[in-house]
């Protein structure tokens, strides 16, 4: 029997055997929504910044243009919200020379103009006094929850299931810091200082999270990174001091209104996915190839949380013929949907350097090659 996208995701998700493996992902760019949608955008959809009508009424109207998309490419779930773009009523960036802005966080971001995408370069907290003087984005402020409805609503009846994207509080920490270095610095010479700086930014972050969950959204995906393909960036004894109370806020807070949490790292997080998975989720992302094993982490993690991921987007999306995206596609069904438990995704996000056509061949291939009957 044939299951809506939404019991397919949920059944993945809770471990079980859907019908066909289903398929997400973490985000689409905007020149992948606007050939998509066969429209143009106004500003950019994954950071917020100014467009026609101001940097609010803009993150709403890309918000629902991605969720759109993805409705449109027959996904299981849509990542319709996310603190990156839940932006207040009053917010305008901050503008800097060469069209650089600052962020409600206090984040040094650069639009490139080529690809609609926006790039992290710096943070405005350079010294400890500004650690101790910081004070990050109010969750309460007038439109974020107004925002994250208007999105919800564009969705209403629609068989999709709706999840959202937020962190746990280190990311938006070295960035507003100005980089992993500096704050892994911290972590050595001031501790102090850099738990109450850490506690500050993801006391915000737990706020954004709150919201978009009394909002509505049905999975929570939290997407600090933080590994490389080699290792952790943090040493693990860091990771389970500053930020692992973090993820098991977050976890907290999601299990008290049923909401399942899902985990996203890129690099080789081996060190640490076990302090991740007691914490609670119920899921992890991407498995990055070239850093994890998918086949491995079905193996070692598929009796206890969902496995996501791990289509490359580094080379095979970006760079693939037909024929490469639907081998790939294969090879991550072959590694990990066994069983059930499994929801394919790209390596991180359908970013502006992939063909849109080889989206439409990955979905079409989940579809195809993804039958439990056949597997």
């Amino acid at each position: 029997m044939t299951m809506s996208h939404r019991e397919r995701f949920f059944t993945a998700l809770e471990l079980g055997e859907p019908d066909m493996v289903p398929v997400t992902d973490l985000g689409l760019d905007p020149p992948i929504v606007e050939a998509i949608l066969g429209r143009t955008l106004s500003g950019f959809s994954l950071i917020t910044v100014s467009g026609e009508g101001g940097a609010w009424e803009t993150s709403v109207k890309n918000r629902i243009a991605l969720s759109e998309a993805c409705v449109k490419l027959g996904f299981d779930a849509v990542p319709a919200v996310s603190d990156y773009t839940l932006c207040s009523r009053k917010y305008k960036p901050k503008t800097l020379s060469g069209g650089r802005f600052i962020d409600e966080w206090g984040r040094i971001l650069e639009p490139r103009l080529e690809n609609k995408t926006t790039w992290y370069v710096g943070g405005t907290v350079t010294s400890e006094e500004e650690m101790e003087e910081y004070l990050p984005p109010d969750p309460e402020e007038e439109g974020r929850f107004e925002l994250v409805e208007r999105v919800l609503n564009s969705l209403k009846g629609k068989d999709i299931a709706v999840m959202c994207q937020g962190h746990s509080g280190w990311h938006m920490a070295f960035q507003v810091r100005g980089g992993i270095d500096k704050i892994l610095i911290d972590m050595y010479r001031r501790p102090d200082v850099v738990r109450r700086f850490m506690d500050k930014v993801a006391k915000a972050c737990l706020g954004m999270v709150k919201l978009m969950i009394d909002a509505g959204v049905e999975v929570l995906f939290i997407t600090d990174d933080y590994a490389d393909c080699h290792s952790t960036l943090m040493n693990p004894s860091q990771f389970r001091e500053f930020e692992l109370p973090n993820i098991k806020k977050v976890v907290e807070t999601a299990r008290r209104k049923g909401i399942p949490v899902l985990k996203h790292s890129d690099g080789n997080v081996e060190s640490i996915i076990e302090d991740m998975i007691d914490a609670g989720i119920r899921g992890f992302h991407p498995f990055e190839p070239g850093a994890m094993d998918l086949k491995e982490a079905k193996v070692k993690y598929g009796g206890r949380i969902c496995i996501l991921g791990n289509v490359d987007c580094r080379y095979v999306l970006p760079f693939g013929s037909e024929e490469d995206v639907r081998k790939d596609v294969r090879r991550c069904i072959d590694a990990a949907a066994e069983g059930g438990g499994y929801i394919l995704a790209s390596s991180n996000s359908i970013h502006a350097n992939c063909k849109v056509e080889n989206v439409y061949t990955m979905v079409d291939e989940a579809r195809r090659y993804g039958r439990y009957s056949s597997l």
